[in-house]
Protein backbone atom coordinates (compact mmCIF):
# COMPACT_ATOMS: atom_id res chain seq x y z
CA UNK A 1 0.00 0.00 0.00
CA UNK A 2 1.35 3.42 -0.96
CA UNK A 3 0.18 6.23 1.26
CA UNK A 4 0.97 9.88 1.83
CA UNK A 5 0.88 11.78 5.09
CA UNK A 6 1.86 15.32 4.12
CA UNK A 7 0.31 17.66 1.59
CA UNK A 8 3.59 17.90 -0.30
CA UNK A 9 5.02 14.36 -0.48
CA UNK A 10 8.65 13.44 -0.27
CA UNK A 11 9.40 12.82 -3.94
CA UNK A 12 12.32 10.46 -4.29
CA UNK A 13 14.05 11.45 -7.52
CA UNK A 14 15.05 8.37 -9.51
CA UNK A 15 18.70 7.46 -9.88
CA UNK A 16 20.35 9.35 -12.76
CA UNK A 17 17.06 11.05 -13.68
CA UNK A 18 18.81 14.37 -14.24
CA UNK A 19 21.61 13.13 -16.51
CA UNK A 20 20.38 9.87 -18.06
CA UNK A 21 19.19 10.71 -21.57
CA UNK A 22 16.73 7.80 -21.48
CA UNK A 23 14.82 9.05 -18.39
CA UNK A 24 12.81 12.24 -17.83
CA UNK A 25 12.48 14.51 -14.80
CA UNK A 26 10.42 17.53 -15.79
CA UNK A 27 7.83 20.01 -14.53
CA UNK A 28 5.09 20.87 -17.03
CA UNK A 29 2.10 23.17 -17.00
CA UNK A 30 -0.74 20.75 -17.76
CA UNK A 31 -1.83 17.14 -17.33
CA UNK A 32 -2.18 16.88 -21.11
CA UNK A 33 1.50 17.72 -21.48
CA UNK A 34 2.40 15.34 -18.65
CA UNK A 35 0.55 12.49 -20.38
CA UNK A 36 2.40 13.22 -23.61
CA UNK A 37 5.78 13.36 -21.86
CA UNK A 38 5.27 9.85 -20.45
CA UNK A 39 3.83 8.34 -23.65
CA UNK A 40 0.91 6.32 -24.92
CA UNK A 41 1.71 3.05 -23.11
CA UNK A 42 -0.30 4.25 -20.08
CA UNK A 43 -2.85 6.83 -18.95
CA UNK A 44 -3.04 9.83 -16.61
CA UNK A 45 -6.17 11.22 -14.96
CA UNK A 46 -7.12 14.81 -14.05
CA UNK A 47 -9.77 15.88 -11.51
CA UNK A 48 -12.64 17.98 -12.81
CA UNK A 49 -13.81 18.72 -9.25
CA UNK A 50 -10.99 20.16 -7.13
CA UNK A 51 -13.14 21.17 -4.12
CA UNK A 52 -12.81 24.77 -5.25
CA UNK A 53 -9.01 24.65 -5.03
CA UNK A 54 -6.75 25.84 -7.80
CA UNK A 55 -3.69 23.96 -8.98
CA UNK A 56 -0.75 25.53 -7.15
CA UNK A 57 2.15 23.61 -8.68
CA UNK A 58 3.25 22.42 -12.06
CA UNK A 59 2.79 18.74 -12.88
CA UNK A 60 5.98 16.85 -12.01
CA UNK A 61 6.75 14.04 -14.48
CA UNK A 62 9.41 11.39 -13.84
CA UNK A 63 10.40 8.16 -15.54
CA UNK A 64 13.15 5.76 -14.61
CA UNK A 65 14.47 2.70 -16.47
CA UNK A 66 11.31 2.01 -18.48
CA UNK A 67 11.19 -1.14 -20.58
CA UNK A 68 8.45 -1.19 -23.21
CA UNK A 69 7.75 -4.08 -25.55
CA UNK A 70 5.30 -3.67 -28.44
CA UNK A 71 3.69 -0.70 -26.71
CA UNK A 72 3.30 -2.49 -23.36
CA UNK A 73 5.25 -1.55 -20.22
CA UNK A 74 7.09 -4.51 -18.71
CA UNK A 75 9.18 -2.77 -16.02
CA UNK A 76 10.49 0.56 -14.73
CA UNK A 77 9.12 3.48 -12.70
CA UNK A 78 6.83 6.41 -13.53
CA UNK A 79 5.34 9.37 -11.67
CA UNK A 80 3.09 12.34 -12.37
CA UNK A 81 1.83 14.63 -9.61
CA UNK A 82 0.57 18.09 -8.74
CA UNK A 83 -0.60 20.08 -5.72
CA UNK A 84 -3.97 21.78 -5.36
CA UNK A 85 -4.63 24.40 -2.67
CA UNK A 86 -2.35 25.07 0.29
CA UNK A 87 -1.10 23.28 3.39
CA UNK A 88 -4.16 24.13 5.50
CA UNK A 89 -6.61 23.04 2.83
CA UNK A 90 -5.57 21.17 -0.26
CA UNK A 91 -4.46 17.89 -1.74
CA UNK A 92 -1.56 16.27 -3.56
CA UNK A 93 -2.46 14.09 -6.53
CA UNK A 94 0.14 11.39 -7.31
CA UNK A 95 -0.14 8.92 -10.17
CA UNK A 96 1.86 6.16 -11.89
CA UNK A 97 1.25 3.66 -14.64
CA UNK A 98 -0.02 0.62 -12.74
CA UNK A 99 2.51 -1.77 -14.32
CA UNK A 100 5.43 0.33 -13.03
CA UNK A 101 6.81 1.36 -9.66
CA UNK A 102 6.49 4.87 -8.24
CA UNK A 103 9.42 6.95 -9.52
CA UNK A 104 8.46 9.55 -6.90
CA UNK A 105 7.34 7.60 -3.84
CA UNK A 106 4.54 9.23 -1.80
CA UNK A 107 5.55 9.61 1.85
CA UNK A 108 4.13 7.10 4.33
CA UNK A 109 2.54 7.65 7.74
CA UNK A 110 2.47 5.30 10.73
CA UNK A 111 -0.79 6.96 11.87
CA UNK A 112 -2.73 6.10 8.73
CA UNK A 113 -5.64 3.70 9.28
CA UNK A 114 -8.57 2.56 7.17
CA UNK A 115 -11.82 4.52 7.09
CA UNK A 116 -13.79 2.65 4.44
CA UNK A 117 -13.94 1.24 0.95
CA UNK A 118 -16.14 3.20 -1.45
CA UNK A 119 -17.25 2.46 -5.00
CA UNK A 120 -16.86 5.35 -7.43
CA UNK A 121 -17.59 5.77 -11.12
CA UNK A 122 -14.79 7.10 -13.33
CA UNK A 123 -15.00 8.47 -16.85
CA UNK A 124 -17.47 10.22 -19.09
CA UNK A 125 -21.21 9.48 -18.74
CA UNK A 126 -22.12 6.46 -20.83
CA UNK A 127 -18.63 4.97 -20.65
CA UNK A 128 -18.07 5.03 -16.90
CA UNK A 129 -16.24 2.24 -15.08
CA UNK A 130 -16.99 1.41 -11.44
CA UNK A 131 -13.90 0.94 -9.25
CA UNK A 132 -13.33 0.53 -5.52
CA UNK A 133 -11.33 3.20 -3.70
CA UNK A 134 -9.78 2.85 -0.24
CA UNK A 135 -10.03 5.83 2.11
CA UNK A 136 -7.71 6.34 5.10
CA UNK A 137 -7.17 8.95 7.80
CA UNK A 138 -4.22 9.81 10.06
CA UNK A 139 -6.23 9.10 13.21
CA UNK A 140 -4.16 6.41 14.94
CA UNK A 141 -2.24 8.03 17.78
CA UNK A 142 1.34 6.84 17.99
CA UNK A 143 3.42 7.20 21.19
CA UNK A 144 5.38 10.44 21.15
CA UNK A 145 8.70 9.16 22.52
CA UNK A 146 8.97 5.54 21.41
CA UNK A 147 8.92 3.42 18.30
CA UNK A 148 5.66 3.39 16.31
CA UNK A 149 3.21 0.64 17.16
CA UNK A 150 1.53 -1.60 14.62
CA UNK A 151 -2.06 -0.57 13.97
CA UNK A 152 -4.33 -3.26 15.47
CA UNK A 153 -6.24 -5.46 13.07
CA UNK A 154 -9.74 -4.17 12.60
CA UNK A 155 -8.94 -0.65 13.81
CA UNK A 156 -10.90 1.95 11.87
CA UNK A 157 -10.90 5.71 11.66
CA UNK A 158 -14.17 7.66 11.37
CA UNK A 159 -15.18 9.60 8.28
CA UNK A 160 -14.88 12.78 10.35
CA UNK A 161 -11.19 11.97 10.92
CA UNK A 162 -10.46 12.70 7.25
CA UNK A 163 -11.12 16.39 7.95
CA UNK A 164 -9.68 16.36 11.46
CA UNK A 165 -6.39 14.55 10.78
CA UNK A 166 -5.96 14.50 7.00
CA UNK A 167 -7.07 11.81 4.58
CA UNK A 168 -5.70 9.62 1.81
CA UNK A 169 -7.64 7.98 -1.00
CA UNK A 170 -6.11 5.23 -3.13
CA UNK A 171 -7.66 3.90 -6.32
CA UNK A 172 -6.68 2.04 -9.47
CA UNK A 173 -8.24 3.83 -12.41
CA UNK A 174 -9.34 1.62 -15.28
CA UNK A 175 -9.97 2.88 -18.82
CA UNK A 176 -13.34 2.27 -20.42
CA UNK A 177 -11.58 1.06 -23.57
CA UNK A 178 -8.02 -0.19 -23.93
CA UNK A 179 -8.30 0.62 -27.63
CA UNK A 180 -8.22 4.34 -26.78
CA UNK A 181 -6.37 4.62 -23.48
CA UNK A 182 -4.23 1.60 -22.59
CA UNK A 183 -3.30 0.50 -19.12
CA UNK A 184 -4.47 1.05 -15.56
CA UNK A 185 -3.27 3.88 -13.34
CA UNK A 186 -2.43 3.82 -9.61
CA UNK A 187 -3.65 7.05 -7.99
CA UNK A 188 -3.07 8.46 -4.49
CA UNK A 189 -4.85 11.62 -3.28
CA UNK A 190 -3.42 13.00 -0.03
CA UNK A 191 -5.68 15.64 1.51
CA UNK A 192 -5.56 18.22 4.28
CA UNK A 193 -8.61 20.23 5.36
CA UNK A 194 -11.05 18.31 3.15
CA UNK A 195 -14.02 16.31 4.38
CA UNK A 196 -14.53 12.65 3.53
CA UNK A 197 -17.23 13.60 1.02
CA UNK A 198 -15.01 16.21 -0.62
CA UNK A 199 -12.14 13.74 -0.96
CA UNK A 200 -14.41 11.13 -2.54
CA UNK A 201 -15.92 13.77 -4.84
CA UNK A 202 -12.46 14.76 -6.10
CA UNK A 203 -11.66 11.13 -6.91
CA UNK A 204 -15.05 10.58 -8.55
CA UNK A 205 -14.39 13.47 -10.93
CA UNK A 206 -11.20 12.02 -12.42
CA UNK A 207 -11.17 11.90 -16.23
CA UNK A 208 -8.57 10.37 -18.52
CA UNK A 209 -6.28 12.93 -20.07
CA UNK A 210 -5.79 13.14 -23.83
CA UNK A 211 -2.03 13.60 -24.40
CA UNK A 212 -0.96 16.80 -26.17
CA UNK A 213 0.64 15.56 -29.43
CA UNK A 214 2.76 18.71 -29.64
CA UNK A 215 4.66 17.56 -26.53
CA UNK A 216 5.03 13.89 -27.44
CA UNK A 217 8.42 13.90 -29.21
CA UNK A 218 11.10 12.47 -26.92
CA UNK A 219 8.60 11.06 -24.43
CA UNK A 220 9.67 8.60 -21.76
CA UNK A 221 8.26 5.82 -23.92
CA UNK A 222 10.23 6.92 -27.00
CA UNK A 223 13.41 7.16 -24.91
CA UNK A 224 12.88 3.64 -23.60
CA UNK A 225 12.60 2.34 -27.15
CA UNK A 226 15.69 4.32 -28.14
CA UNK A 227 17.62 2.90 -25.19
CA UNK A 228 16.84 -0.62 -26.35
CA UNK A 229 18.04 0.18 -29.86
CA UNK A 230 21.34 1.63 -28.66
CA UNK A 231 22.19 -0.74 -25.82
CA UNK A 232 21.39 -3.82 -27.90
CA UNK A 233 23.24 -2.36 -30.92
CA UNK A 234 20.34 -3.14 -33.24
CA UNK A 235 20.69 -2.92 -36.98
CA UNK A 236 18.62 -0.23 -38.65
CA UNK A 237 16.23 -2.84 -40.07
CA UNK A 238 15.61 -4.37 -36.63
CA UNK A 239 15.35 -0.94 -34.99
CA UNK A 240 12.81 0.15 -37.60
CA UNK A 241 10.64 -2.87 -36.79
CA UNK A 242 10.93 -2.10 -33.07
CA UNK A 243 9.88 1.50 -33.67
CA UNK A 244 6.84 0.41 -35.68
CA UNK A 245 5.84 -2.12 -33.02
CA UNK A 246 5.65 0.77 -30.54
CA UNK A 247 3.71 3.09 -32.84
CA UNK A 248 6.67 5.11 -34.16
CA UNK A 249 8.47 5.57 -37.46
CA UNK A 250 12.25 5.59 -37.92
CA UNK A 251 14.67 6.98 -40.48
CA UNK A 252 18.43 7.11 -40.92
CA UNK A 253 19.91 10.47 -39.96
CA UNK A 254 23.59 9.46 -40.10
CA UNK A 255 25.54 6.46 -41.40
CA UNK A 256 29.14 5.98 -40.23
CA UNK A 257 29.38 9.68 -39.41
CA UNK A 258 27.91 10.85 -42.73
CA UNK A 259 24.69 12.91 -42.44
CA UNK A 260 21.84 11.71 -44.62
CA UNK A 261 19.53 13.91 -46.67
CA UNK A 262 16.37 14.43 -44.61
CA UNK A 263 13.12 16.34 -45.01
CA UNK A 264 12.75 19.26 -42.59
CA UNK A 265 9.17 18.54 -41.49
CA UNK A 266 8.55 17.77 -37.81
CA UNK A 267 6.81 14.58 -36.66
CA UNK A 268 6.30 13.86 -32.98
CA UNK A 269 6.24 10.10 -33.60
CA UNK A 270 9.46 9.89 -35.61
CA UNK A 271 12.87 8.64 -34.48
CA UNK A 272 16.03 9.76 -36.28
CA UNK A 273 18.70 7.09 -35.96
CA UNK A 274 22.47 7.23 -36.37
CA UNK A 275 24.36 4.02 -37.13
CA UNK A 276 28.00 3.00 -37.11
CA UNK A 277 28.84 -0.28 -38.85
CA UNK A 278 25.08 -0.88 -39.15
CA UNK A 279 24.51 -0.64 -35.37
CA UNK A 280 22.32 2.11 -33.87
CA UNK A 281 24.41 4.50 -31.76
CA UNK A 282 22.08 7.46 -31.25
CA UNK A 283 18.45 8.60 -31.50
CA UNK A 284 16.85 11.99 -31.85
CA UNK A 285 13.15 12.72 -32.14
CA UNK A 286 10.99 14.76 -34.49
Amino acid sequence: MLVAAALVPAIAAPVRAADNPYDINESVTSWATAAARLGTAGSLWEPMNTAGLRQTSKVKVISNNLVITKGTVTSGDTYAGATYGRAAKGFQLSEKWADTGFAGEPASSTSLAKVANVKIKLGEPGTQVTVTAQVYANCFKQPANSNPKAIPAGFRCKKSDVLATGGVLEVTAKPASTMTYPGETSIVIDSSGLTYNQLVAVASSLLQVAPDPNAAAGSAQMRAVCKQMVTEKLTFATADKLAQANGYTARLASVDGQPQALTMDFRYDRMNLSTVKNAVTECTYG
